[in-house]
């Protein structure tokens, strides 16, 4: 699996991340996805994509405009995801991974 991610990367990871950042994408909540991945046993260089996305409410004119925030990680060694799912104040309530995607500790769907 290789070399996990240390705190010291933390520099190159947040400008791989930024680079991976598409134009539309959502920018809330970008340091806490790059904090909480360099927390993971992931290999150097194992983040592929990463998109931010804003869960907003559409249908209720009376409720908050945004209700949470997910990231939506491509891994380099699967081709599932690894998913990140946030309040709207970036706080994380979990995480898990999607498809072939494994990461220890973490719970696959």
């Amino acid at each position: 699996m290789g070399q996990p991610v240390r705190a010291g990367l933390s520099a190159g990871l947040a400008v791989l991340l930024l680079s991976a950042l598409p134009a539309q994408a959502s920018e809330r909540c970008h340091k806490e996805v790059v904090d909480y991945l360099e927390e993971l046993p992931l290999a150097e260089g194992e983040v592929k994509s990463l998109r931010i996305i804003e869960r907003t409410n559409i249908s209720d004119d009376f409720g908050p405009d945004i209700f949470g925030v997910d990231a939506w990680i491509r891994l380099n060694s699967c081709s599932g995801y690894l998913v990140i799912n946030m309040t709207k104040g970036c706080f994380v309530k979990q995480a898990y991974t999607r498809g072939d995607c494994s990461v220890q500790g973490l719970s696959n769907y």
